[in-house]
């Protein structure tokens, strides 16, 4: 990928993202971490942060992404944000994950869902 801001793979990073999952979204990513050898991928640049505690701070969110990332294609944006406290990091489009758990945590109420990016390269 060609890019202005990086021209290297990011490598041993945990990224977090809240989002807003129904109940059939949930149960997809839970079935797909029952295998564990199946890759997706992200389809659209997908904006994360760095910050588990900021990113829980979204609000209306039922699930909170962790992504643990061995290696692939993202971007730091904090040095040129207006926000740089939000750590904010852009994932690149073609990302491969694999979904490695899903777990329900009652005190916060929320699914958390990890997976594991790692780019493929074909």
């Amino acid at each position: 990928w060609d890019t202005p801001f990086n021209n290297q793979l990011t490598k041993s990073i945990t990224l977090y993202r809240g989002a807003n999952l129904n109940g059939e979204q949930i149960a997809t990513y839970t079935d797909l971490s029952t295998h564990p050898d199946e890759y997706c991928s992200f389809q659209a640049f997908t904006s994360c942060s760095r910050n588990r505690e900021f990113a829980e701070t979204f609000p209306n969110t039922s699930v909170l992404f962790i992504m643990h990332v061995k290696w692939a294609f993202t971007v730091n944006l904090s040095p040129i944000s207006q926000y740089p406290e939000e750590a904010e990091e852009l994932i690149t489009p073609g990302v491969c994950f694999s979904v490695k758990r899903v777990e329900y945590d009652m005190n916060k109420k929320k699914h958390l869902i990890s997976l594991e990016l790692c780019q493929r390269f074909y």
